[in-house]
């Protein structure tokens, strides 16, 4: 058969036709993803905002029945607080559905009423409690004027959350098929290119036999294609990983778990190099080094933002010569030896998170990345990070939130009641000792009276601080209300409970805090219980410490009672103040 050179030219030709169709999948599978994770964090942002107001309003309605029964002033800074808030929460509800489906839409602004008709009459409850007191309150609230507008509220924040739910669920399904679909490109023409690079094997073949001149041009093509094919399957190989990797950052995980992932894949995607990824401080003013990948990397472990050039311009900066402007960072004079080095500042949502920093040599060995292509992948790898450890902050911030008591730090009742029923079972299983302590700053109402609500909120804090600097940290230190601390100590018993008890009550006798004229005096009255002994049951158990609470309280305060040590009856909570 005689050879036809122009048919090793026609498969050339299709050759890099096929390759250049498979260097596009890389961008747009990238842009897939990222537009699908874009909206997939506006779902949740929308979802994050329904269970705010749907949680202020019921912080509201808490406080202002607390506040119509009891007529006491505390209750009403929840009320407050939610009522400070909740128009905010309200606007930024209205606008994230502001481009949304017109059923949506109907739905927000009917939860939008509903909440306003209901802050009314929560409002109409608090001014005949403070006015009339709460004989006059009393025929409002047995009336249940406003749980109409609350069920409503309940029933479209319901609504709402399980249309986005069944979005955030459509868009999964969205990105997965676009992934799937990348990578099916991909391969098919990886397999196309196989088999082009058979048939021209063949032509080449062919062109040996027909003399030395079409044997040269046969070797050269083959080289090309065989470049071609590697080429395409580290392409393939890098999709795969990016694929992968973003399938893993967009699970819920911690900051911890993000970085690990992070450093993991960094070292898949970019052989050869070593680097690190920087975050800053929560005070801002220092970057600590938090994960690293391939050998040790060059630097120090903490950098000032004004040192690095990528902060400091807010985009990719790179050097490798003597000529390039390096950052202060880097350490040692010879840059040949060095080689070269990348930094990226980490940006979400406008925030700069931190610092990717890529180091690796100028001459690549077989296998390894060259410095352009380090720097194309590392500016795709950082924008992946960046909106993974956003996502995990938020994530971290809300759980904190969610059980923490913002004054204190302390965790906040409902952690408690969870921690305690859980430690319980815990101890009841493993046959050991759980003792509760509960504490009650002594005259905390006159120290608000005397010397102001802020000073109070000063002694709540300093007493919290130093509640937990004396426990351990397999304890729970926890804010029960007011002014009250719980503590729950695993695997002790009461008498170990009752010397540790002692030595907070010591330390908060010591204590000072700096008011406006004077130092504030603080001290405590303590009450411990130790469960099975005093009951194995959570509230038995915290009514138990309560009891003993009031025993101090009468018998002088500044003291530590455990269950059961004294003859005669608890208080009750009217005839003890502070």
């Amino acid at each position: 058969m005689k050879f036809n050179p122009s048919r090793l030219k026609i498969g050339g030709l299709v050759a890099v036709v096929i390759m250049a169709l498979t260097a596009m999948v890389l961008p747009l599978s990238l842009t897939w993803v990222n537009d699908a994770r874009l909206d997939h964090q506006q779902v949740e942002e929308r979802l994050a905002t329904l269970r705010r107001v749907h949680e202020l309003l019921l912080e509201a309605e808490t406080g202002q029945r607390g506040y119509v029964i009891t007529g006491k002033d505390t209750f009403l800074q929840p009320y407050h607080a939610a009522l400070a808030v909740i128009p905010v929460e309200l606007h930024t509800l209205s606008r994230r559905y502001a481009s949304d489906a017109e059923h949506e839409q109907q739905l927000v602004a009917e939860l939008l009423r509903n909440a306003e008709q209901r802050l009314a009459s929560l409002a109409q409850g608090v001014q005949l409690r403070q006015g009339g007191g709460f004989a006059a309150a009393e025929p409002f609230v047995t009336s249940a004027q406003g749980k109409g507008h609350m069920d409503e509220v309940r029933r479209i924040v319901a609504d709402l959350e399980a249309l986005e739910s069944q979005e955030l669920s459509d868009r999964d399904d969205e990105m997965e098929s676009k992934i799937w679909r990348a990578t099916g490109i991909a391969l098919a023409s990886t397999v196309l290119t196989l088999g082009l690079l058979g048939y021209l094997a063949m032509s080449m073949v062919r062109a040996v036999r027909a003399g030395e001149q079409a044997a040269a041009e046969a070797s050269r093509t083959s080289e090309q294609l065989q470049s071609g094919v590697a080429v395409l399957q580290r392409r393939n190989d890098e999709i795969s990983m990016l694929g992968e990797m973003s399938r893993v950052l967009h699970t819920e995980m911690t900051l911890v778990e993000a970085l690990e992932v992070t450093s993991l894949f960094c070292g898949r995607l970019l052989p050869g190099t070593s680097g690190g990824i920087y975050l800053f401080r929560n005070s801002a003013d220092l970057l600590e080094l938090a994960a690293t990948w391939g050998p040790l990397p060059r630097g120090e472990k903490t950098m000032e933002p004004a040192a690095c050039w990528g902060l400091r311009r807010g985009q990719l900066h790179r050097h490798g010569s003597a000529t390039d402007l390096r950052c202060r960072h880097s350490r040692g004079n010879d840059v040949a030896a060095r080689g070269y080095e990348v930094c990226l500042p980490l940006i979400a949502y406008g925030e700069v998170l931190g610092l990717l920093n890529l180091q690796g040599p100028v001459v690549p060995a077989a296998g390894e990345v060259s410095v352009d292509e380090a720097a194309a992948m590392a500016q795709t790898i950082s924008e992946q990070i960046a909106l993974a450890l956003s996502n995990a902050k938020l994530r971290q911030v809300l759980r904190d939130q969610s059980i923490k008591d913002p004054l204190t730090g302390l965790y906040n009742r409902r952690y408690m009641e969870e921690t305690l029923a859980r430690e319980l079972v815990r101890a009841q299983r493993n046959g050991t000792p759980l003792s509760v302590v509960v504490a009650d700053l002594d005259h905390f109402k006159r120290i608000n009276d005397v010397h102001g609500h802020p000073a109070g909120d000063a002694v709540l804090r300093s007493a919290a601080r130093q509640v937990a600097s004396l426990i351990r940290a397999s304890d729970v230190a926890c804010r029960y209300g007011g002014e009250e601390f719980v503590l729950i100590l695993g695997d002790c018993s009461k008498e170990a409970a009752i010397e540790k008890a002692q030595q907070i009550c010591d330390a908060l006798r010591a204590l000072a805090v700096k008011g406006e004229a004077r130092a504030i005096p603080v001290t405590a009255s303590f009450g411990v219980a130790c469960a099975p002994e005093d009951g194995d049951e959570p509230g038995v158990l915290i009514e138990a410490a309560d009891r003993a609470v009031y025993r101090a309280k009468r018998a002088g305060r500044d003291r530590v009672v455990a269950a059961g040590e004294f003859a005669m009856q608890a208080a009750p909570s009217s005839a003890v103040e502070g």
